[in-house]
């Protein structure tokens, strides 16, 4: 059913992301259950790990010019609010998009 699938996607989702902060350093962390998922913007992760407002309004902007659209909390946290139906398919797109945007700010 719909939870069954929101949590399967969710756990997909949240593996993908934990890859995406690996690679990028302005990733502070990031969290999620089910398919509330949040990643976390910062200027120095290793340091006090500052809000970083700005990135997470490029990336926003970005990825709207791609097509996907979401808000953002406390400024500067991406936060992803998607339908219980999607697919894991659908969210790879959307976290595709979410790399595109995140490469063109490093």
């Amino acid at each position: 059913g719909l939870v069954d699938n929101a949590a399967r996607v969710g756990a997909h989702a949240l593996e993908r992301l934990r890859e995406m902060k690996r690679r990028h350093a302005g990733i502070g962390d990031v969290r999620g259950r089910g398919l509330l998922l949040g990643v976390e913007l910062v200027r120095d992760r290793d340091g006090a790990r500052t809000p970083d407002a700005d990135r997470a309004e490029a990336v926003l902007y970005g990825c709207l010019s791609r097509g996907l659209s979401f808000k953002t909390t406390m400024g500067n946290v991406l936060t992803f609010t998607p339908p219980l139906i999607t697919t894991v398919v659908q969210m790879d797109q959307a976290l595709d998009i979410v790399e595109a945007a995140l490469r063109g700010m490093t």
